[in-house]
């Protein structure tokens, strides 16, 4: 799911994160299913039920929008899923997991079959029991290669996996993988209903969410009610209308009118403005996003591995945090993952180096090399740091002209299909990105195919020792920052800007358990 910090709250230990994503040792050790969360409110009381709460959201086209949780990629359909359906497990704060509608998993000796036991006495919202046909039903729909939802569990293998009873489900594996809860917390990976198979403003489907879909229209927004009899607890609040706003800037216009309570991924200069004003109150992610240019590896000139690093040598990476993200992001490293279990934070940072990219562009044949970047607003700061890459890029002889296109469909349609682009992506596992946009057969890949690293990638998400598997990322990350495709310049934090009224916003990393989680949230008037 492409989507797109000041300082980061003080991290684990490296050790600590490995220990965190390993698991091999009988049961896998997840977290509760209870949010870890930091209250927005000052002294509001104790929490009222009833109300709507309205929030705006990116999305997409009427023509492009879809409802169907194995498909839908923009924030606001990511919204609609997670408070409509459940994951099996999800990811905490700190890129480990904690259990959802699983209650534990366990794996065999070797890491090719796990054991995924359910949670008892969950219920659909049409008060049917959630089974383990549900899941098979489930695990099966998603591996249709015409979904994204299709990598996700490319390494399930759906005729030998099974139910064992109503609340349990042997899954078998084509390849030994050391780490399934962290393929289980992808962003398609949700439980549907046994037979679920259409998704849209008619059929209306059911889900076991703390919340019950009760419009949708596409590209438009959605209204979703309470569900009384929801497992995890149930919600404070009424309703939720999730209101699609493509503009980052417009999305701020709604908040300050009172048009919405809360808005996601609030640009950088506004969520300065917001903070100083007092008004309205900011709950910033604890980890940055990923904030990228994307080279197209198999497309001329970006072809030639060292105009790739050239152009990575031409950006000025603090600048951009210091002049486009106002000191909400941090720099970064071409890198996916900070953060996360097994980043190699030790691989020396690029520098800013215009005379070095000047040498590599002349070696290439490409002296006054001309670029042409598709760029959009379609994530806060987006174009703010195409403007100055291109500045940027003069002082190492690189003309980047810059080609501005509509924001609502640029995730779907232009990022890492065009030459030159920009590629968000929230927060995940190495295991989950990688799968998702590196080997050479993923959905997004983006022209960087190297079988030698697809068949260490393979070794290293199946190696149980955790040092060992450590080392392998670290030999996967060292090529992928060699000769890889991505200008990683930034991990940005994007705040929620709510309205006072608004109390009790968990604390959040965006794409995981408590990012849109309106379940806990209350309105104090």
């Amino acid at each position: 799911m492409r989507i797109d910090e000041l300082a980061r709250r003080t991290p684990l230990s490296r050790r600590a994160l490995l220990l965190g994503a390993a698991g091999l040792a009988g049961a896998v050790a997840l977290g509760g299913c209870g949010s870890a969360t930091t209250p927005a409110s000052q002294d509001a009381g104790p929490p009222r039920p009833g109300g709507r709460l309205r929030v705006a959201l990116a999305g997409q086209s009427p023509s492009a929008d879809v409802l169907d949780p194995h498909v839908a990629g923009s924030a606001a359909a990511g919204a609609i899923a997670k408070n409509v359906w459940d994951r099996l497990v999800a990811y905490e704060n700190d890129l480990t997991l904690r259990y959802r509608l699983a209650e534990s998993l366990e794996p065999n000796a070797d890491g090719t079959e796990w054991r995924i036991t359910l949670r008892p006495g969950v219920k659909f919202s049409d008060g049917s029991p959630l089974t383990s046909r549900d899941v098979l039903y489930s695990i099966e729909r998603m591996l249709d290669p015409a979904k994204p939802s299709s990598a996700d569990l490319s390494m399930v293998d759906p005729a030998r996996s099974r139910a064992d009873g109503d609340l349990a489900v042997q899954v078998a594996l084509s390849e030994p993988l050391a780490d399934l809860g962290s393929v289980l917390a992808g962003w398609y990976v949700y439980v549907v209903k046994e037979g679920s198979d259409t998704f849209d403003a008619s059929s209306l489907p059911v889900g076991t969410g703390p919340f019950v879909l009760r419009e949708w229209s596409p590209g438009d927004r959605a209204l979703l009610v309470r569900y009384p009899e929801y497992w995890d607890g149930v919600a404070h609040l009424d309703e939720v209308e999730i209101l699609q706003i493509a503009e980052p800037q417009a999305r701020v216009n709604a908040l300050r009118s009172g048009e919405v309570d809360m808005i996601d991924q609030t640009p950088a200069l506004h969520a300065r403005t917001l903070a100083d004003e007092g008004t309205f109150r900011l709950v910033e992610p604890r980890l940055g996003t990923m904030a990228a240019l994307q080279m197209r590896a198999d497309t001329p000139p970006f072809d030639d591995v060292r105009v790739r690093q050239a152009l990575r040598m031409a950006v000025d990476r603090q600048a951009m945090a210091d002049t486009v993200y106002l000191g909400f992001a941090e720099v970064g490293n071409d890198l996916y993952g900070l953060g996360a279990p097994f980043y190699a934070g030790d691989i020396a940072q690029r520098a800013h180096d215009p005379a070095g990219a000047r040498e590599l562009l002349r070696q290439a044949g490409q002296e006054n090399l001309t670029v042409t970047l598709t760029t959009a607003d379609s994530s806060p700061g987006q174009l703010d740091s195409a403007t100055l890459f291109a500045e940027q890029a003069r002082e190492s002889g690189i003309t980047v002209n810059l080609e501005t296109v509509p924001a609502d469909n640029y995730a779907a349609q232009v990022s890492g299909q065009r030459a030159f682009t920009h590629n968000n992506w929230w927060n995940y596992s190495l295991d989950y990105f990688y799968g998702q946009t590196t080997t050479s057969d993923a959905p997004g890949n983006a022209g960087w195919r190297n079988p030698e690293w697809d068949a260490k990638f393979v070794t290293a998400r199946g190696t149980l020792d955790v040092d060992e598997r450590a080392a392998l990322y670290a030999e996967l990350q060292q090529t992928l920052w060699d000769s890889g495709g991505l200008i990683l310049h930034n991990f940005v934090k994007q705040p929620v800007g709510i309205a006072p009224t608004v109390q009790d916003v968990p604390e959040f990393v965006l794409g995981n358990d408590d990012w849109a989680n309106y379940r806990g949230v209350w309105l104090s008037e």
